[in-house]
C-alpha cells in the first residue's frame, strides 16, 4: 500500500478518526493496528521480520535494565545489535560475498534496524529509560507514517510525545491537521509531479546510454540526484505530514541539501535522519575528528563505506559510498584553506559554492543510479569521449513534458529559496503561505490538489514506480 495507492486515502482517514476518536489510553492500541495492517499490505514476511526484531529488541532493553553488572549490560547490547543492525548489514553484505544469493524482500528493514540499534545504544549509555511496555515500544518500532523509509526515528523524541497523547494533554488542533494535510500535498506533488516524470527521462537514459549523446549522459546522469531527492523528499513529507496530523512531530529528512556551500553542510541537509545516526552511532565512537587528521580521514572513510553498504548489496552503492567518504576526506583536508574564502565574492561566490557542490554530490549519484558499477564507468567514459548519439527528445518522454517538469523544477527552486529566505530570518516558508489572505491561500490549494490528482489518476493501471527508498 503505497502513499499515493487509491486505498491508502481510506486507509489514513480511518486511522486518524479512530485515533481522535478513542479515549486517549486507548490511541496506543489505534497506532499499532494501523502499524500492523500498513505493514501486512507488504506481505507476510515483512511484518513477521519486523515483530521479531520488536520483540527481540525490545527483551535485549529488559536485559540491559535489570543486568547487575556492566557486563551484563554490554553482553544484552551485543545481543540485541546482532538483532537489528547486524542482522541488517550482514544481509546487505550477503549478496556481495556470494553473488547470485536471491533474498526475500524486506520491507522497510533497513529503517526501523537502525532506529531499534539506537534505540539500544540509548538504553546503555543512560540517553533513554528502556521501555516496560511491549505495546508501547511496538507503536514505536511499527509508526506507520515512517516504518517504510523514514526518517529514522529517536526514542528521546517519540515518546514524550506518545506520553502526551496517551494522557490526553495534546489533543486534536485543527491548525496542526492543516499544517500536516498541506505538507501532505507538497510532498504528493514532489512524488507524483516531480519525480515521476523527471525519473521517466533520466530511466529512460540509463536504460539506453550506448545510444545516447554524451551531453545527453552527463544531464542523465546529474538529473538522477534530482529525481532521486524529489523522490525521497516527497515521500518524507508525507511521513511527516500524517504524523503531524496523528499529533506527532518527526524531525525533518531534507533541508533544502541543493542550498549546501560544502559537501559536509550537504550532509546535514540531506537524509538527516541517516546522516545523523551514521554521526552519532558509526562516526563519533570511532573517535570522530578527535585523534588527528589521518584518524579522521579513516573515520570519514569507514563511516561513508557503511552508509553505501546500508543503501544495497551491490557494488555500486559501496563504491558510491566510499567516493563520498573520499571527498569528504578532501573537504575536511581543504578546510583551513576554503575559510580564507568564506564569504567572500558575495551572493555570485554564494551560488558559485552551491553550483560547484551539486555538482560534485549528483556527479557522484550518477553511480548510485547505475544497475552496476561497470554501467557507471561507462557512462563516465562516454561523457568524456564526447560521443554522438540520440538528444534529449528522442527517448520516449514528450517535449511537452520535458518542459513542463523544468518549469515545475523552476518552481521548486523559488519556493525552495523563499524558504531559505525565510529560515533565516527565524520564520518558514509554511508560516509566511498561511500569514497569506484567504483568497490567495485556496485558490493555490486547489490549483496544486487538482494538478497531484490529475498525475495520481494517470498512474492508475500502469505498473507506477514506488518509492526510490522502499527498496532500501
Amino acid at each position: 500500500m503505497t502513499y499515493y495507492s487509491l486505498v491508502f486515502p481510506l486507509f489514513f482517514a480511518a486511522a486518524v478518526l479512530a485515533f481522535w476518536l478513542v479515549p486517549p489510553k486507548a490511541r496506543e492500541a489505534v497506532l499499532l493496528a494501523a502499524g500492523v495492517l500498513y505493514m501486512a499490505s507488504w506481505g507476510g514476511v515483512s511484518l513477521g521480520v519486523l515483530a521479531a526484531v520488536t520483540l527481540l529488541t525490545w527483551a535485549c532493553g529488559r536485559g540491559m535494565a535489570a543486568a547487575g553488572t556492566p557486563a551484563g549490560r554490554r553482553a544484552f547490547l551485543v545481543l540485541g545489535l546482532a538483532v537489528s543492525a547486524g542482522f541488517l548489514f550482514a544481509r546487505k553484505a550477503l549478496p556481495l560475498l556470494a553473488p547470485g544469493v536471491t533474498l526475500v524482500t524486506l520491507t522497510g528493514l533497513a529503517f526501523y534496524a537502525l532506529q531499534a540499534a539506537s534505540y539500544l545504544a540509548d538504553v546503555y549509555t543512560g540517553r533513554c529509560p528502556v521501555q516496560k511496555n511491549l505495546l508501547r515500544y511496538a507503536v514505536y518500532m511499527s509508526f506507520f507514517p515512517r516504518v517504510l523509509s523514514g526518517p529514522i526515528g529517536r526514542a528521546e523524541e517519540f515518546f514524550p510525545q506518545l506520553d502526551a497523547l496517551r494522557t490526553g494533554q495534546r489533543r486534536c488542533e485543527p491548525a496542526q491537521v492543516r499544517r500536516g494535510l498541506i505538507t501532505m500535498l507538497g510532498g504528493w506533488a514532489e512524488k507524483l509531479v516531480l519525480a515521476n516524470l523527471l525519473s521517466a527521462w533520466v530511466n529512460a537514459v540509463y536504460a539506453q546510454w550506448t545510444q545516447c549523446s554524451a551531453p545527453v549522459v552527463l544531464a542523465g546522469g546529474l538529473f538522477f540526484g534530482f529525481s532521486l531527492y524529489f523522490d525521497f523528499a516527497g515521500y518524507s513529507h508525507l511521513a511527516l505530514g500524517a504524523a503531524r496530523v496523528l499529533g506527532i512531530e518527526l524531525a525533518p529528512n531534507f533541508r533544502r541539501p541543493y542550498f549546501a556551500q560544502s559537501l559536509g553542510e550537504f550532509w546535514q541537509r540531506w537524509h538527516i535522519s541517516l546522516s545523523g545516526w551514521l554521526r552519532d552511532y558509526i562516526y563519533i565512537p570511532l573517535g570522530g575528528s578527535r585523534r588527528g587528521t589521518p584518524r579522521r580521514v579513516l573515520n570519514l572513510l569507514i563511516t561513508f563505506t557503511v552508509s553505501g553498504l546500508w543503501h544495497g548489496s551491490t557494488w555500486q552503492y559501496l563504491f558510491w559510498g566510499l567516493l563520498h567518504g573520499v571527498l569528504q576526506s578532501i573537504g575536511a583536508l581543504t578546510r583551513p584553506l576554503r575559510r580564507r574564502f568564506a564569504g567572500k565574492g558575495g551572493p555570485a561566490g554564494v551560488w558559485a559554492r552551491r553550483l560547484f557542490i551539486t555538482l560534485c554530490a549528483n556527479g557522484a549519484f550518477l553511480f548510485f543510479g547505475a544497475p552496476s558499477l561497470s554501467q557507471g564507468f561507462g557512462m563516465v567514459g562516454r561523457i568524456l569521449s564526447g560521443a554522438p548519439g540520440l538528444g534529449a527528445l528522442d527517448l520516449g518522454v514528450s517535449g511537452t513534458e520535458l518542459a513542463f517538469v523544468l518549469l515545475a523544477m523552476v518552481l521548486a527552486f523559488c519556493l525552495d529559496l523563499a524558504a531559505e529566505r525565510a529560515e533565516n530570518a527565524g520564520s518558514s516558508l509554511y508560516d509566511r503561505f498561511a500569514a497569506l489572505p484567504g483568497a490567495v491561500r485556496v485558490p493555490v490549494l486547489l490549483v496544486l490538489a487538482v494538478t497531484v490528482l490529475v498525475f495520481a489518476c494517470r498512474l492508475v493501471g500502469t505498473d507506477a514506480a514506488s518509492f526510490y527508498y522502499a527498496q532500501f
